[in-house]
């Protein structure tokens, strides 16, 4: 489980937020009435630079670049062989190895790793302390240095470079009224934002006080969470209010058009990309938050979950393919919520426990990496941190799933009941994302390496954004494998996926077992291969699957007799059972849910099924089947709606295939009469 570090403190209720993947800077609300920004590689300036020399037994201070007898760095002579560069005074180093030293910047030393052990620089073969080896120290004043080895002896010349950063947090706007949330324009020239008192904002970010922001609408109640249509010229709100709106703003007219009526003191909000369906999580009476799925064209809604104790609050996709939520639970679970839209009913994991008071907003950096923003600071979560490590293996996995929780081809994470990522018997498709340990393979002397899947080199190019020094941005890559060869990364270099090492069609596959395979070398020939293919850590096996399920209805009875679709049942019971078809050929469903949905944002759940674990990995599902048993009836207490009303009846069909971070196939199909009942 992911724990909390803190990135910025003694904030004013930081709330709604918006991450800015070319910047890596997350901008967001405080409640306090300002508008704010975390840069993740904030600016830097450089305090202390040159070469000189750093005598045996002496410490150097990178600081000020003056040797003395306190300092960051000890040249420890133990003998006249053993030797050591020692961090000293609460200072810690990083070892980079032969690197070019030019391209080490600030922002690729804010992303190491450092700590307390010593770097061997001993007088004989085992010296890692050779010219032009680069390492790395945060400095006793929390700067950060980078130094390479001019000349090696009991005298070493170095040469030096040392950073200060500047605040990671900024107040960029004040005078705002009580702002919830914020998102940004694609140009990132301008921002959203909507405030307690009912308006909706454009903020010009060159002048992001409020006094200078334009007002594009008014008059709504508490509005929260923003999801924005830039495409279409829209962006969307709930209000927190008894009976909330989700309203359609115009951002040229501000013109309100009210989507859904009837919120219960509504807080967050997502849609899908097709915009069919939003998201929205209501505050009840209780205090508990509850999360419904709304269908758009028909205001028909689903209770998908309530929590035990505490309100829900903003929504965030976990992934791309719409599998699932991100959300937090505010005190007193205080606590990162997952919630796998694929399961019938969802379920819930928690990502991260015990944080920080009233979590209120997750942004998504990667997909392991999150940003949280609570009542009083923003926390950085690494959801891989203790599941790669450079001691693991070359091939560490594919996307979220560790290499050796792969059994037989399928992934299996329930063993670890805490990881954020469960999955259980579950095959892979589509484009793979290969994690591979560039660290220990570099430390291995590999400079390149080789795909390989079922014994045949892969030569497909992938991209990845690499940090720019000079722009300090993220800019996109095109890692392309010149005759099969892939760069190995080195220690100096910031990617935005650190451990991304290539993206794996498997479209062409066979729906079979497959093995993907690293070799690696020292240089662009077969001659300088380290180790082999066979060595352990360096393969997987894998259990392809790109077919889709299917979902049909096939008929939908009463009584026993085919009710044709808009037909109207007007006599008889209030009984129905359905007919359908939730199938999948590799015997590789996950899960199926009908339900029905009427009236007034009415629904109920009719029929489901899921995959129970078995020793074959095996479950095709049903076809031409009638469910449920006994039969389904119409009737709800309370709701003479129910009986006398329009029915549309949906059935919703996930297989497990994985392409490592997302569940990949959904299938859906409905169907739709209407019941006069007497």
């Amino acid at each position: 489980m992911a724990a909390p570090v803190t990135l910025a403190t003694g904030l004013g209720g930081a709330i709604g937020s918006d991450f800015i993947q070319s910047t890596n800077q997350l901008y967001f609300v405080e409640f306090s009435g300002k508008l704010s920004r975390i840069n993740l590689i904030p600016p830097a300036t450089t305090i202390s630079s040159g070469t000189g020399t750093l005598r045996g037994t002496w410490l150097f201070d990178l600081d000020t670049g003056t040797e003395g007898t306190t300092g960051d760095v000890w040249w420890e002579q133990v003998n006249t062989v053993v030797r050591k560069m020692v961090p000293r005074g609460g200072a810690q180093i990083a070892y980079l190895g032969v690197v070019s030293f030019t391209a080490v910047g600030p922002a690729q030393l804010l992303d190491l790793t450092y700590g307390s052990t010593a770097i061997t620089g001993d007088n004989n073969a085992s010296n890692l302390l050779v010219p032009n080896a680069v390492f790395a120290v945060r400095t006793n004043q929390g700067n950060f240095a980078k130094v390479r080895i001019v000349s090696y002896g009991y005298n070493l010349q170095i040469q030096w470079v040392t950073y200060r950063f500047s605040p990671r947090y900024q107040v960029l706007g004040t005078g705002y009224a009580q702002p919830e949330d914020i998102v940004l324009n694609a140009a990132g020239t301008h921002a959203y934002v909507t405030e307690r008192t009912g308006t909706f904002l454009r903020v010009n970010l060159a002048t992001p006080n409020r006094a200078s922001a334009a007002v594009v609408s008014t008059g709504m109640t508490a509005p929260h969470q923003i999801f924005l249509d830039e495409a279409h010229n829209f962006a969307y709100t709930v209000e927190f209010a008894p009976a909330g709106r989700l309203f359609r703003i115009d951002l040229t007219s501000g013109a309100l058009t009210v989507i859904v009526a009837g919120l219960e003191h509504a807080i967050g909000l997502l849609m899908t990309a097709d915009l069919r369906f939003a998201y929205v999580t209501e505050q009840l009476p209780s205090g508990q938050g509850r999360l419904v799925k709304i269908e758009l064209s028909t205001a028909r809604r689903e209770i998908l979950y309530t929590s035990a104790t505490a309100p829900l609050f903003f929504l965030e996709w976990a992934d791309t393919g719409e599998s699932a939520i991100l959300t937090t639970e505010r005190s007193p679970a205080n606590r990162v919520l997952k919630i796998n839209l694929t399961t019938v009913p969802v379920t819930i994991s928690t990502l991260a426990a015990a944080v920080p008071s009233n979590p209120s907003s997750v942004a998504v950096v990667n997909p392991y990496r999150l940003l949280l923003c609570t009542d009083g600071e923003v926390d950085d979560l690494n959801l891989l941190e203790s599941v790669f490590v450079a001691a693991g293996p070359i091939l560490l996995g594919i996307g979220h799933v560790p290499a050796d929780r792969i059994v037989g081809g399928y992934a299996d994470t329930t063993a670890d009941p805490g990881y954020f990522f469960q999955v259980k018997d579950t095959p892979f498709g589509g484009t793979l994302p290969l994690m591979v340990n560039f660290e220990k393979a570099f430390s291995i002397g590999a400079r390149y390496y080789k795909v390989l899947v079922d014994g045949v080199e892969y030569k497909q190019p992938y991209s990845d954004y690499r940090w720019n020094n000079p722009t300090a941005r993220f800019e996109l890559q095109t890692i392309t494998p010149a005759t099969g060869y892939y760069p190995v990364r080195g220690p100096g270099e910031l990617w935005y996926n650190h451990w991304l090492g290539g993206m794996v069609d498997t479209s062409a596959l066979t729906n079979a077992l497959h093995t993907i395979t690293i070799r690696l070398f020292g240089a662009k020939s077969a001659a300088s291969e380290i180790g082999s293919g066979a060595d352990p850590g360096r393969s997987v096996q894998l259990m392809i699957d790109n077919r889709w399920p299917t979902a049909r209805i096939d008929r939908i009875l009463h009584d026993g007799t085919e009710v044709g679709v808009c037909e109207i049942v007007a006599s008889g019971s209030d009984a129905f059972t359905f007919e359908i078809t939730a199938w999948d050929p590799e015997g590789h469903l996950l899960s199926y849910g009908l339900s029905a949905l009427w009236g007034d944002n009415k629904s109920a759940a009719v029929a489901s099924g899921a995959y129970v674990p078995n020793p074959t990995k095996k479950w095709n599902g049903i076809a031409a089947t009638a469910v449920p048993t006994p039969a389904w009836h119409a009737t709800v207490a309370g709701d003479p709606t129910s009986r006398r009303c329009a029915h549309t009846f949906y059935l919703s069909v996930w297989d497990r295939v994985i392409d490592g971070f997302n569940y990949l196939h959904l299938s859906t199909y409905h169907k739709s009469i209407t019941i006069m009942l007497p």
